[in-house]
């Protein structure tokens, strides 16, 4: 499982208050960075955040690592939701993507991505110890061909899977 991260976007969405009254956006991503470090050591996902960086002088994209998260800044000229929206192209196994922009999102849908608003991705981060749900809850016994009009696609029951371990 691969979560990958909008920063800017999750920051923004969920310390709005914070950001209109000026807080420092280097002290705010720290926190939000280590929020992710210790949602992580939950959970053994990997975890990519990545942040607009189109305005830097730096001509290529880089990345650093910060206790175990990978930290990617895109590179001049290019945004954050470039960089997403390639990884959602390339569609590797396991990918689940964090973002409230609409073009993201559209493109996780169309190319069979789980996605996450960064409100949820927060209240589960949130949770006391981060509970795991029963496996038991999901259905997945086979059904006759015709189908069952109650049950949910199966790339939906997947996304919904890979959430839920999150």
């Amino acid at each position: 499982m691969h979560l990958v991260i909008d920063g800017y976007n999750y920051i923004n969405r969920i310390n709005a208050s914070s950001v209109q009254k000026g807080a420092s956006m280097d002290l705010l991503r720290r926190d939000f960075l280590e929020r992710c470090a210790r949602y992580k050591k939950m959970r053994s996902a990997r975890m990519t955040v990545v942040f607009d960086a189109w305005d830097t002088p730096a001509p290529g994209r880089h990345s650093e690592n910060v206790r175990g998260i990978e930290v990617v800044y895109s590179r001049q000229g290019e945004t954050a939701d470039d960089v997403i929206i390639g990884w959602i192209r390339k569609r590797p196994a396991g990918l689940i993507v964090v973002s409230s922009d609409r073009a993201i999102i559209d493109e996780a849908k169309a190319r069979g991505v789980a996605f996450l608003t960064p409100v949820k991705l927060s209240e589960m981060m949130a949770a006391p110890a981060f509970e795991a749900k029963d496996e038991d809850d999901y259905d997945e016994t086979p059904r006759p061909r015709k189908g069952n009009p109650r049950k949910l696609p199966k790339k939906v029951r997947k996304a919904v899977k890979a959430i839920d371990k999150l």
